[in-house]
């Protein structure tokens, strides 16, 4: 569609809303089967992107030049220009490129400037969000939201910038979009809508979330995911839920070496069968990426997993992509049962030495990483039992066993 009209003869509010709307990615096809003309279609549209950019920053420094009289308040049209800017706050999606991310800062800069605001969080945080949200609805309720990609990004761009306590009477509008996502099957959709959440939960006070009632809602929704997505959603689910139950269970952090019962303890029971029964390689990186942040999480009360963690230690620790996240959550482990408890020294000083070992045995150049993080480990295990750990070192420096391997004899050194 070729646009053959401009803003400099319009003065009327419902002409240049409707002018900076023609400039929002229309809907389109969600049909997986369709794919080329559909990208056909939103690359003929940054085109009319492009230009109604063009002629909105020339309006908008000809109105902070005093060149123009428009007869209109800019709040009349700022939501708008917050729709279209929103859409193109990347420049990687199928309808935008670098020049309309460009384009999008630069008018950005100009209604911030019109507004008398330093940024753009400062200007969202001081408009009528609600009215904001409320504009989108119509493009994100149901599973409209398939057919609007564009309106669920320039959602996602305005939702970044509310913090707490902006956010707090807001969740009646922000949550319904990223539950509805949270239970699509595309894995991107999943991990948007994470995303939505975890900013939610981090800038949500508990007593907000609690009275609202998406605490409960979340938690089971998670926990749900927890037993069935695939590995690869994993780790981001993850940081949602552990960040949620934080806030819900604030006494676990007062009470740190509590035995108590907790819903940390409810997630280890759901994510260790899982742990234990996976032996694909990829699935096995994923889950070693949050090791340390479910320990750190479940604090004191993860001795009493020991007896399950540390065959998975055991197991993790041997595979040369997951060695380093291993040993930081031996660490964690260590850290979090010490000094109350620390009967597993002698085992999991046990893995340490057998992974330093094998890094000797690596037929390629050691990974400096992975014995730095080993030998700091093997420390902190010292410092929690320096008498016991620091006799079986030194028998080891001195084994005639090892004198012939110069590297893991170096290693001990170190110690």
């Amino acid at each position: 569609m070729a646009l053959n009209v401009n803003l400099k003869n319009m003065q009327n509010v419902d002409q240049i809303i409707k002018y900076v709307q023609i400039g929002c990615v229309p809907e389109v096809s969600n049909n997986e089967n369709d794919l080329t003309n559909h990208d056909s279609t939103l690359l003929v549209h940054l085109k009319n992107a492009k230009s109604i950019f063009n002629e909105l920053i020339i309006l908008l420094s000809k109105q902070i030049n005093n060149e123009v009289d428009l007869q209109i308040k800019l709040q009349d049209i700022i939501n708008a220009c917050l729709y279209l800017c929103g859409e193109h706050c990347k420049s990687n999606f199928p309808w935008s490129d670098e020049e309309s991310h460009t384009l999008m800062k630069l008018c950005i800069e100009k209604l911030c400037c019109l507004m008398h605001y330093v940024n753009i969080e400062e200007l969202i945080t001081h408009l009528d969000v609600c009215k904001i949200f409320g504009g989108l609805q119509c493009k994100l309720e149901n599973d409209n939201w398939k057919k609007y990609p564009a309106a669920v990004e320039c959602f996602m761009w305005i939702l970044k910038y509310l913090k707490m306590p902006h956010l707090n009477s807001l969740l009646y509008l922000v949550m319904p979009l990223p539950l509805n996502m949270f239970d699509d099957y595309q894995d991107s959709s999943v991990n948007t809508a994470l995303d939505a959440f975890k900013h939610i939960i981090d800038n949500t006070p508990s007593v907000e979330l609690a009275m609202s009632g998406y605490d409960l809602v979340l938690l089971k929704s998670l926990e749900t995911g927890l037993r069935s997505f695939e590995y690869q959603l994993i780790p981001n689910l993850m940081k949602c839920l552990l960040s949620l139950i934080s806030k819900m269970q604030m006494k676990h952090l007062n009470k740190k070496n509590s035995l108590e019962w907790t819903k940390f303890d409810d997630v280890m029971n759901i994510l260790l069968p899982r742990m234990e029964l996976e032996r694909k390689h990829e699935p096995i990186i994923c889950y070693a990426s949050i090791f340390s942040l479910v320990l750190e999480s479940t604090g004191f009360s993860c001795i009493r997993w020991s007896e399950r963690l540390i065959p998975l230690f055991a197991e993790y620790i041997m595979n040369s992509q997951t060695t380093f996240p291993t040993v930081k959550a031996i660490e964690v482990f260590i850290q979090q049962t010490w000094p109350r408890q620390c009967t597993h020294w002698k085992v999991l000083l046990t893995i340490l030495i057998k992974a330093l070992y094998n890094e000797d045995k690596n037929s390629v150049q050691p990974n400096k990483e992975n014995i730095i993080v080993i030998v700091e480990c093997i420390r902190t295990l010292e410092a929690a039992r320096p008498e016991c750990i620091r006799n079986i070192l030194n028998k080891l420096k001195e084994c005639n066993e090892f004198q012939s391997k110069m590297r893991f004899k170096e290693y001990l050194e170190m110690l």
